[in-house]
């Protein structure tokens, strides 16, 4: 009988492994876990943090062992030294197993830059929810008064909005010179900033992390890289992520900025091996290169693709489209589609404490599309836009109705609609 190894046990992970039961794989599934807990959803730390989700809503699939006795898995909670892609080979705890196929879904982790003082005992990330413990139990002594965010990314800004949230006085930083920069226009990201301002977080746009020290007296100093530095009781990085790779030896398997580089069916340039989830790169839909797109629905859609890979079902993974949906201090931030592709630059909308609407616009189509203050019109801009992205014509009239209530301008709508105007 056939033994299959899933290497990590994530989104990506657990749908591969319910794709292979679903696509009829009946033999062995060994997965191999460092946490020994269920998949768990990053985007949900934060609210474990805050206190606004009990730990348990964090793993949206249910208990480990629920998994495992319903999918029939083999779980190998250790952490795993060394994968061999040409021989098939896992080794952990000391031991080395062989399987026919091999999944690595081992995600990413939180980036740390190797500054001086990166180790300090009062900073944390904001990855896994043994971080979300950690902030969660230094919040609860009482004793936090400041803090410094340095990462102005949706996972920063969440962490800023629980911090405000206890009336800690919060400074935000960035090297970027806007919030959101990989998303945000700078005139939609100024916005954002102006609000943010009046309800007191401080900015500090331009200044990258150069140190941490503490402080006899307690607390962190964080240098900038303009040579200021902010003193506070502790610090969150929040800068970013890295595919964790390091059971891999160089050029084992072929691997570009964002991960691994993966086919349609998420095969690896090493036949019987696959890669899914925030570790593999695959194509940006729009742009049509090869690109890493770190989030929950396009993590499960790979693993759904491998699984049925793996079962000999042959399926394809279309591409991902970039896209942030993100609440926070009563403001809702959507940008859907990719930035860097350019465009002319129109607005649609700009309305105080209403729709406020902007994109990228080229030969007739949308490259980008900002959204301030009206999450209702995301879902519907989205499934249009990837039906433009399939080759789809046709729309639905309702859904076109929707965003005129909404109060979209008919210009936008025909352009979502794909309608030359």
């Amino acid at each position: 009988m056939e033994r299959y190894g899933i290497v990590g046990f994530g989104c990506a992970g657990y749908h591969a492994a319910r794709s292979l039961r679903a696509n009829g794989f009946p033999g062995e599934i060994d997965i191999y876990t460092d946490t020994g807990m269920a998949p768990e959803n990053p985007m949900l730390t934060t609210y474990v943090t805050a206190g606004r989700l009990p730990e348990e809503g964090a793993y949206p699939f249910g208990s480990l062992d629920e998994i495992s006795r319903e999918l029939k898995l083999n779980v190998r909670a250790r952490t795993v030294e060394r994968v061999e892609p040409q021989a098939r080979t896992v080794t952990a705890g000391g031991c080395t197993r062989t399987y026919d196929k091999l999944l690595i879904a081992t995600g990413a982790k939180a980036f740390v830059p190797p500054v001086e003082g990166k180790d300090s005992k009062n900073a944390f990330t904001m990855r896994t929810m043994r971080d979300a413990r950690g902030l969660r139990e230094r919040l609860e002594k009482g004793d936090i008064h400041s803090a410094v965010v340095v990462g102005a990314s949706m996972v920063g800004i969440k962490v800023v909005e629980l911090l405000w949230q206890r009336g800690i006085a919060c400074t935000l930083t960035d090297l970027a010179p806007h919030i959101f920069p990989l998303a945000a226009f700078d005139s939609v990201a100024e916005e954002i900033e102006r609000r943010l301002t009046a309800k007191g977080v401080r900015l500090a746009f331009g200044k990258g992390l150069a140190g941490l020290t503490d402080r006899p007296e307690g607390g962190v100093a964080v240098g900038l890289s303009d040579g200021s530095s902010v003193d506070c009781d502790l610090a969150v990085l929040c800068i970013g992520t890295r595919p964790n790779l390091g059971f891999l030896e160089k050029d084992a398997l072929e691997t570009g900025r964002g991960g691994i580089r993966v086919d349609d069916t998420m095969e690896t340039s090493v036949p019987g091996v696959y890669a899914a989830g925030d570790c593999a790169e695959h194509r940006n839909i729009q742009s049509g290169q090869p690109q890493a797109a770190g989030l929950w629905a396009n993590a499960g859609r790979q693993g759904d693709v491998a699984g049925a890979a793996m079962a000999g079902r042959r399926d394809g993974y279309e591409g991902s489209l970039i896209h942030n949906i993100t609440h926070f201090m009563d403001m809702d931030f959507i940008s859907l589609g990719d930035k860097t592709l350019g465009g002319e630059h129109r607005v649609f909308s700009r309305r105080e404490n209403g729709l406020w609407l902007e994109a990228l616009v080229e030969n007739g189509r949308l490259n980008c599309v900002n959204i301030l203050d009206c999450h209702e019109i995301s879902g519907i801009v989205k499934g249009m836009l990837m039906k433009q992205l399939r080759g789809g014509t046709d729309t639905d009239p309702f859904l076109l109705e929707k965003l005129r209530r909404n109060g979209v301008d008919e210009a936008f709508i025909k352009l979502v609609g794909g309608q030359t105007e």
